[in-house]
C-alpha cells in the first residue's frame, strides 16, 4: 500500500478529498495532515461581507471530508521533512511515512 500524504488544509486539498472520495485509487492511502479540522473558504468571503453567508457558513469542514475520502486524518503541524527516510515530522504525532 502507498501512502499519499497531503499537507495542509487548503482549498486544494479540499478539492482533491472531494475527488478522491468520489474515485479513489487502488493501492494509496490518502493521509491529511493539518491543524484544523477547519479551513475558511474564500469564494464564499464576498458573500459573507455582503450578509449572504452567516460566518458558520464559511469554513469547509476537512474532518468530514476526509472521512468521506476514507482518509487519515492527522491534526497536526508539520514540522518538516526526512527526505532520507520518506518521512514527514509532525509536532505531536509521529513522523508519517509517505510514498
Amino acid at each position: 500500500m502507498k501512502n499519499l500524504v497531503l499537507i495542509g488544509g487548503g482549498h486544494s486539498h479540499a478539492i482533491a478529498l472531494r475527488l478522491w472520495g468520489r474515485s479513489p485509487v487502488p493501492g494509496v492511502r490518502l493521509t491529511l495532515i493539518t491543524d484544523s479540522a477547519y479551513t475558511p473558504y474564500s469564494g464564499i468571503l464576498p458573500g459573507h461581507l455582503g450578509g449572504i453567508y452567516t460566518f458558520q457558513e464559511c469554513p469547509i469542514n476537512l474532518a468530514a471530508l476526509a472521512q468521506f475520502a476514507q482518509a487519515h486524518l492527522v491534526l497536526d503541524s508539520a514540522m518538516g521533512l526526512d527526505l532520507e527516510q520518506n518521512r514527514v515530522l509532525c509536532d505531536r504525532h509521529p513522523s508519517i511515512s509517505f510514498d
